[in-house]
């Protein structure tokens, strides 16, 4: 493992860098993952054992005959299962505390921009059980949040808290308004892609708004800004409508795909949908004054990025390559991927923070 820690000589290291972060002892007993030594000596040996069925890629049987031969650990490959399985919570605790070291209070001047969006990994066999990530990431690099779930629990603002003056910005998955009603309750802001049918949206005295009779006023490659309101739970929500009417090229592009989607489920194509893929829609509460359109549409660009960080989750780290078919053992081999890839995350940051050479260098 020191091999992904250059800075760590030893497994000590490794155990020392999250001891800054967490009590491990402490929060083994508490969730109930560590009792007494018995077959495993101490927390750290049981850290061990996650860490080498996790990240490290061993099989059961593997890890079992490892921990015997470094006699860090006498356990058969269901032994080595059981412990694993009670630890879930334990390492579920570790990957939050050190999310929770990663947050900053937002300045005054400097608001904090999280992109959120969520990704399914499946578990082994045909019909394998499937978990999604629901992450929060900051625009300038980091994971803030993130929730394991099963397959039924929907992607929604409501997974992440928020702090005043934070601005969120979500896909199409997120135009849920009890989720913007989360986010306006605490004070941030909201930047989320729209389908044409995801709100009911009114003029902001309560009128009727024809969302594709606005569309229908558009060039391409226009842009236009409406102050809309959203109808839930008997109030009404401010916001801007955002349109962008999309070059005659990437309108067609968008539309063979909403007519391909359409086939292959076997649906009579809506002609109102057609008509809405030649747009990009936006719903945001940030004030005028604080991002014209244009710069609303930037922000939502940066989207890409948490898209990156998946992508570097299933290739550098295959979290996506889950083993285990029993929900705890899942859980477990999920939080011991999502503790290393945040603790590369730091070292990448410690270094891109420090200077490339010591004190004292001077530039040539």
């Amino acid at each position: 493992m020191t091999d992904f820690f250059p800075e760590f000589e030893d497994w000590g290291g490794f155990v020392s860098a999250l001891g800054d972060v967490v009590d491990l002892e402490a929060t083994a007993r508490e969730t109930g993952a560590f009792h007494r030594s018995r077959k495993v000596g101490d927390v750290q040996s049981l850290l061990r054992l996650a860490m080498l069925y996790g990240p490290c890629g061993f099989s059961l049987r593997s890890t079992s005959a490892w921990a015997a031969s470094t006699e860090i650990a006498d356990l058969s490959d269901v032994g080595v299962l059981k412990r694993l399985r009670r630890s879930a919570d334990w390492l579920e605790t570790i990957c939050q505390r050190l999310l929770a070291e990663k947050i900053d209070v937002p300045s005054h001047d400097r608001p904090v921009v999280s992109l959120v969006d969520g990704t399914t990994i499946t578990g082994p066999g045909k019909n394998g059980q499937e978990w999604r990530l629901h992450c929060r990431y900051e625009a300038s690099g980091e994971f803030q949040a993130i929730e394991i779930t099963d397959k039924h629990c929907g992607e929604s603002y409501k997974h992440f808290p928020v702090q005043a003056g934070d601005i969120v910005v979500g896909d199409r998955a997120y135009a849920r308004p009890s989720g913007l009603e989360h986010i306006l309750d605490s004070g941030a802001d909201f930047i989320v892609r729209s389908g044409w049918r995801a709100f009911s949206l009114s003029s902001p005295n309560g009128d009727t708004f024809s969302l594709l009779g606005a569309l229908g006023t558009l060039a391409p490659e226009q842009t236009a800004e409406i102050p809309v309101a959203i109808r839930t739970n008997g109030r009404l929500l401010p916001v801007r409508l955002i349109l962008r009417a999309k070059s005659e090229e990437a309108k067609a592009a968008e539309v063979n795909r909403v007519k391909h989607k359409q086939h292959r489920n076997r649906r009579v194509g809506d002609p109102r949908s057609i008509k809405a893929a030649g747009f990009i829609i936006i719903v945001t509460s940030l004030d005028a004054t604080v991002c014209d359109a244009d710069e609303v549409l930037a922000l939502y660009r940066t989207r890409w990025q948490i898209e990156l960080a998946f992508k570097r989750l299933k290739s550098l780290i295959p979290i996506d390559r889950l083993p285990a078919k029993d929900t705890s053992l899942a859980k477990a081999w999920l939080y011991s991927h999502l503790i290393f890839a945040l603790l590369i995350d730091t070292l990448s940051s410690n270094a891109l923070d420090s200077p490339p050479c010591g004190t004292g260098c001077q530039a040539t």
